[in-house]
């Protein structure tokens, strides 16, 4: 059996904060925004593997790749095109979009008991393990169009 990935792990962390206290708000708080940071993560690393297929993850470049990617500038480029209009990234960009503008409410609103149910938290985890997975079946293509269009900026002719 593979070694489970930070990916994997972060879902796992969702998972054992959403069913271990599911009357805790501040479980549930922890679990979306935790859900969240599975799929950026998942991007980062897809970022790496596509523009960096046979770098070792300790080298600086990796390293820079991984932190190049920017959760403000995330949003802008899943809502334009060619992203926009892709098959699969018009599909999973709103649900990204989705995840981090929860993850914003999850940490930064104060105490509220009723933020998120339990169920709101499992369909949250539901959308993120979603994304993960057609971001793990994209094609080489769409890889590229996804790393590229995150990592760097357009620039008018």
């Amino acid at each position: 059996m593979p070694s489970l990935t930070l990916v994997d792990r972060l879902l796992e962390v969702a998972d054992t904060l959403r069913e271990s206290l599911p009357q805790s708000a501040a479980f549930r708080r922890r679990a979306v925004s935790t859900a969240y940071y599975a799929v950026f993560h998942s991007l980062a690393k897809l970022c790496c593997e596509t523009l960096l297929p046979n770098t070792m993850r300790s080298d600086d470049a990796w390293q820079r790749v991984y932190r190049a990617l920017d959760h403000g500038s995330l949003r802008r480029v899943l809502q334009q095109s060619p992203l926009r209009s892709h098959p699969v990234l018009g599909v999973i960009g709103p649900l990204v979009i989705r995840l981090q503008e929860e993850r914003h409410r999850a940490d930064y609103l104060p105490p509220q008991r009723d933020l998120y149910s339990p169920e709101e938290v499992t369909d949250l985890l539901g959308q993120a393990r979603y994304v993960i997975s057609e971001l793990n079946k994209l094609d080489i293509g769409g890889r590229k169009l996804l790393a590229t269009s995150l990592l760097f900026k357009e620039r008018n002719p």
